[in-house]
Protein backbone atom coordinates (compact mmCIF):
# COMPACT_ATOMS: atom_id res chain seq x y z
CA UNK A 1 0.00 0.00 0.00
CA UNK A 2 0.80 3.50 -0.55
CA UNK A 3 2.42 5.64 2.13
CA UNK A 4 0.87 9.07 2.35
CA UNK A 5 3.65 10.57 3.72
CA UNK A 6 6.34 10.23 0.58
CA UNK A 7 6.60 13.07 -1.38
CA UNK A 8 5.06 12.67 -5.02
CA UNK A 9 7.45 12.17 -7.52
CA UNK A 10 7.64 14.64 -10.53
CA UNK A 11 6.48 13.37 -13.66
CA UNK A 12 10.48 13.76 -15.08
CA UNK A 13 11.35 10.93 -12.12
CA UNK A 14 8.31 8.49 -13.11
CA UNK A 15 9.65 5.45 -15.45
CA UNK A 16 7.10 5.35 -17.65
CA UNK A 17 8.91 9.16 -18.71
CA UNK A 18 12.55 7.83 -18.92
CA UNK A 19 11.14 4.73 -20.73
CA UNK A 20 9.03 6.50 -22.85
CA UNK A 21 11.72 9.22 -23.63
CA UNK A 22 14.74 6.24 -24.61
CA UNK A 23 12.34 4.72 -26.80
CA UNK A 24 11.89 8.26 -28.36
CA UNK A 25 15.42 8.77 -28.73
CA UNK A 26 15.94 5.29 -30.16
CA UNK A 27 13.51 6.19 -33.02
CA UNK A 28 14.75 9.53 -33.45
CA UNK A 29 18.43 8.23 -34.16
CA UNK A 30 17.18 5.94 -36.10
CA UNK A 31 15.45 8.19 -38.78
CA UNK A 32 18.32 10.16 -38.65
CA UNK A 33 20.78 7.16 -39.25
CA UNK A 34 18.17 6.60 -42.27
CA UNK A 35 18.39 9.97 -43.60
CA UNK A 36 22.20 9.77 -43.80
CA UNK A 37 22.19 6.52 -45.39
CA UNK A 38 20.23 7.78 -48.10
CA UNK A 39 22.64 11.19 -48.37
CA UNK A 40 25.39 9.16 -48.41
CA UNK A 41 24.38 6.91 -51.07
CA UNK A 42 23.08 9.84 -53.11
CA UNK A 43 26.63 11.42 -53.04
CA UNK A 44 28.18 8.15 -53.74
CA UNK A 45 25.87 7.24 -56.83
CA UNK A 46 26.70 11.34 -58.24
CA UNK A 47 30.04 10.36 -57.75
CA UNK A 48 30.17 7.40 -60.53
CA UNK A 49 28.07 9.91 -62.66
CA UNK A 50 31.00 12.60 -62.36
CA UNK A 51 33.59 9.79 -62.84
CA UNK A 52 32.00 8.81 -65.93
CA UNK A 53 30.97 12.11 -67.27
CA UNK A 54 34.85 13.14 -66.70
CA UNK A 55 35.45 10.31 -69.22
CA UNK A 56 32.97 11.21 -71.43
CA UNK A 57 30.71 8.33 -70.99
CA UNK A 58 27.73 10.09 -70.81
CA UNK A 59 25.30 7.07 -71.17
CA UNK A 60 26.16 5.45 -67.98
CA UNK A 61 26.80 9.06 -65.99
CA UNK A 62 22.93 9.59 -67.05
CA UNK A 63 21.85 6.68 -65.62
CA UNK A 64 23.81 7.57 -62.48
CA UNK A 65 22.73 10.74 -62.32
CA UNK A 66 18.72 9.31 -62.62
CA UNK A 67 19.75 7.14 -59.57
CA UNK A 68 19.94 9.69 -57.97
CA UNK A 69 17.18 11.25 -58.58
CA UNK A 70 14.86 8.52 -58.53
CA UNK A 71 15.57 6.70 -55.77
CA UNK A 72 17.89 8.75 -52.90
CA UNK A 73 15.01 11.80 -53.51
CA UNK A 74 13.54 11.86 -50.14
CA UNK A 75 15.14 13.50 -48.24
CA UNK A 76 15.23 16.29 -51.01
CA UNK A 77 19.32 17.09 -51.06
CA UNK A 78 21.07 19.15 -53.14
CA UNK A 79 22.92 15.86 -55.30
CA UNK A 80 19.21 15.52 -56.64
CA UNK A 81 19.41 19.10 -57.78
CA UNK A 82 23.14 18.88 -58.99
CA UNK A 83 22.06 15.24 -60.48
CA UNK A 84 19.04 16.81 -62.57
CA UNK A 85 21.31 19.57 -63.87
CA UNK A 86 23.93 17.03 -64.95
CA UNK A 87 21.29 14.53 -66.78
CA UNK A 88 19.96 17.38 -68.66
CA UNK A 89 23.99 18.39 -69.71
CA UNK A 90 24.35 14.52 -70.41
CA UNK A 91 20.94 14.45 -72.93
CA UNK A 92 22.53 17.02 -74.87
CA UNK A 93 25.95 15.36 -75.51
CA UNK A 94 23.75 12.24 -76.14
CA UNK A 95 21.35 13.90 -77.91
CA UNK A 96 18.54 12.16 -76.58
CA UNK A 97 15.55 13.48 -75.36
CA UNK A 98 13.36 11.06 -75.74
CA UNK A 99 13.59 8.54 -73.06
CA UNK A 100 13.15 4.26 -74.30
CA UNK A 101 10.76 4.05 -71.42
CA UNK A 102 8.44 6.68 -72.38
CA UNK A 103 5.49 7.36 -75.36
CA UNK A 104 7.29 7.93 -78.62
CA UNK A 105 6.65 11.74 -78.38
CA UNK A 106 7.47 12.07 -74.76
CA UNK A 107 10.43 14.43 -75.11
CA UNK A 108 12.03 15.14 -71.68
CA UNK A 109 11.86 18.94 -72.38
CA UNK A 110 8.36 19.07 -72.44
CA UNK A 111 7.70 16.35 -69.78
CA UNK A 112 9.98 17.83 -67.01
CA UNK A 113 9.48 21.29 -68.53
CA UNK A 114 9.71 22.94 -65.25
CA UNK A 115 13.56 21.52 -64.44
CA UNK A 116 14.08 22.36 -67.99
CA UNK A 117 13.99 26.08 -67.91
CA UNK A 118 16.30 26.10 -64.87
CA UNK A 119 19.44 24.83 -67.50
CA UNK A 120 17.98 25.41 -70.94
CA UNK A 121 20.85 28.14 -71.12
CA UNK A 122 23.59 26.09 -70.51
CA UNK A 123 22.04 23.01 -72.54
CA UNK A 124 21.67 24.90 -76.12
CA UNK A 125 25.43 25.87 -76.00
CA UNK A 126 26.48 21.98 -76.29
CA UNK A 127 26.98 20.39 -79.28
CA UNK A 128 25.89 16.95 -79.51
CA UNK A 129 28.92 14.31 -79.38
CA UNK A 130 26.46 11.04 -79.70
CA UNK A 131 27.71 7.85 -77.90
CA UNK A 132 30.86 6.60 -78.79
CA UNK A 133 30.75 4.27 -75.43
CA UNK A 134 29.18 1.27 -77.11
CA UNK A 135 29.94 -0.03 -80.48
CA UNK A 136 27.63 0.78 -83.00
CA UNK A 137 24.73 -2.13 -83.57
CA UNK A 138 25.46 -4.19 -87.02
CA UNK A 139 23.38 -2.97 -89.92
CA UNK A 140 20.19 -5.34 -90.59
CA UNK A 141 21.37 -6.01 -93.90
CA UNK A 142 24.72 -7.28 -93.28
CA UNK A 143 24.80 -11.00 -93.57
CA UNK A 144 26.11 -12.98 -90.25
CA UNK A 145 29.26 -14.83 -90.98
CA UNK A 146 29.63 -18.26 -91.51
CA UNK A 147 30.91 -20.44 -88.96
CA UNK A 148 33.90 -22.35 -89.93
CA UNK A 149 34.30 -25.67 -88.99
CA UNK A 150 34.08 -29.65 -89.38
CA UNK A 151 31.26 -30.58 -91.95
CA UNK A 152 29.02 -33.92 -91.48
CA UNK A 153 29.17 -36.23 -94.18
CA UNK A 154 25.70 -37.86 -94.15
Amino acid sequence: MADFNEEPQSIFQSRAFKVGALVLGTLLVAIGMMYLEVIRRAYNAYERGEAHFNQKMYKQAMWDYQEVQEFYNPPHTHWVDLAAEKEFICRAYLGDWIPPEGPLDADVRQTRAAEYEKYKAEVAQITPVGDSTFPPAPAVSEPMPEKKGKKKNP
